[in-house]
């Protein structure tokens, strides 16, 4: 935390002040990167069935057929092309504070946005900004610090989540007979 400032009591505390020191537009401050990041989930989900659509055709059998490892395979590869492919939104943040080197894994652009408070230096007037300068100051690996990281953080989670849910399906779907009049919306 910066020396001399306050920590919110509660949310609403911290919407109050933000409020307040910054105006109602520091409230979004950071949203339109924010929003960027349902990209990663229109990249994962349509590979991930791709994928699995690929190894069930390669084996001859059916994608509801596939086993927890193939499942685990098309879980994996799909989470690692996306976070690849949307990874400068997300990254990491560098605060010098004299000696102090901290690095927070966060995204990219809308922390930086964030980080910059009312009351500290503006260093980016806004998303195309700060895009810019973290080109011309760290180049392209300034949108892919921690990207290794990351990923060792949530593949093994993808594959857990997505393995999990498909063979529960599975299960359920198996016991439970099919309902002879599907609801419509």
């Amino acid at each position: 935390m910066r020396a001399g400032v306050v920590p919110y009591r509660s949310t609403l505390s911290a919407l109050r002040r933000i409020a307040h020191e910054e105006g109602i537009r520091g409230l979004y401050s950071g949203l339109l990167p924010a929003l960027a990041g349902i990209s990663h989930v229109a990249i994962q989900f349509p590979t991930y069935e791709k994928i699995k659509f690929y190894l069930a055709s390669r084996q001859n059998t059916t994608m509801d057929k596939l086993g927890a490892p193939d499942v685990a395979v098309a879980s994996s590869v799909s989470k690692i092309f996306a976070s690849t492919l949307t990874y400068p939104h997300e990254g990491s943040i560098y605060n010098y504070d004299g000696e102090n080197f901290l690095m927070k894994y966060f995204l990219v652009v809308r922390s930086r946005l964030q980080e910059q408070g009312h009351h500290s230096e503006k260093r980016y007037s806004g998303v195309v900004d700060c895009i810019k300068k973290v080109l011309q100051q760290e180049g392209l690996a300034g949108f892919y610090r921690g990207c290794a990281t990351n990923l060792f953080r949530t593949t093994p989670a993808a594959v857990i989540t997505f393995t999990s849910f498909e063979m529960i399906n599975r299960s359920l779907v198996s016991l439970l007979p099919p309902d002879p009049q599907p609801h419509t919306l």
